[in-house]
């Protein structure tokens, strides 16, 4: 199968995120730049295959010769965290501090959920997709979905600077009766500008029956589930 070409989005996008610099070396590149593909990669034209790059290091990503197995070559578990800093450091400045949270409101009870998300930034706007899985003891339950998609990562918030949503979500009637440690998991990513997903690392939040409220756990339900295993406790 031939190589394939990315789409003019695709390379248009990549110029944007990396504001034209060489994701190896880091140069400035301006007109000389390519968007060449990942080595291995080069029957893919998804985005995630493609690195900006001057013509030095074009070349040099595929000098390596198994043949002549001399020195390091290039991997892609290299490549891609190098590119993702080079994209990051020039898209971080388009999204504003952004803070998801958990919450019952005064006299809320379960099974109603309170969310708030926050746009604390002056500028610029931004836009969040939030996914909310919800955990009974060790295992998952439910992933929140209500009809308009506002928990399941399938619809775009719009957040303007300065700008504060409250809302809130149901959840299965068993978490309500059961003893078990409930908690709740937020997945979120802002969109900038130039289209660009950044994620956030999980925020998990363990529920108090005894007070009806919920305190924020310092890591993922994944990491706490892994370390009480470790243990050989029950989560």
């Amino acid at each position: 199968m031939a190589r394939k070409k990315f789409s003019d989005d695709t390379i248009r996008k990549c110029l944007l995120w990396s504001a034209r610099h060489c994701c190896l070396c880091g140069k400035d590149c301006g007109v000389d730049i390519e968007v060449a593909h990942i080595p291995g990669e080069e029957k893919s034209d998804d985005i995630d295959s493609a690195i900006p790059l001057c013509y030095d290091c074009h070349a040099e990503i595929g000098r390596y010769t198994r043949a002549h197995p001399r020195g390091r070559r290039y991997r892609k578990d290299e490549l891609k965290p190098r590119r993702d800093q080079v994209y990051e450091q020039y898209t971080r400045s388009l999204v504003p501090p952004i803070v998801p949270r958990i919450q019952q409101d005064t006299g809320r009870q379960l099974p109603s959920v309170g969310f708030q998300l926050t746009n604390s930034g002056p500028f610029p706007p931004v836009k969040a997709k939030v996914k909310l899985t919800v955990f009974l003891g060790g295992s998952k339950v439910h992933d929140v979905d209500d009809k308009h998609g506002y928990y399941s990562g399938e619809t775009l918030w719009h957040l303007n600077p300065m700008e504060l949503f409250f809302g809130n979500f149901s959840i299965p009637a068993e978490c309500v009766t059961s003893q078990e440690t409930l908690r709740i998991q937020i997945d979120m990513a802002a969109i900038d500008a130039y289209e660009r997903a950044h994620e956030f690392l999980p925020r998990c939040y363990t529920y108090v029956r005894e007070n009806n409220s919920w305190f924020l756990e310092p890591t993922s339900f994944e990491n706490l589930k892994r370390r009480a295993e470790q243990r050989g406790h029950a989560l």
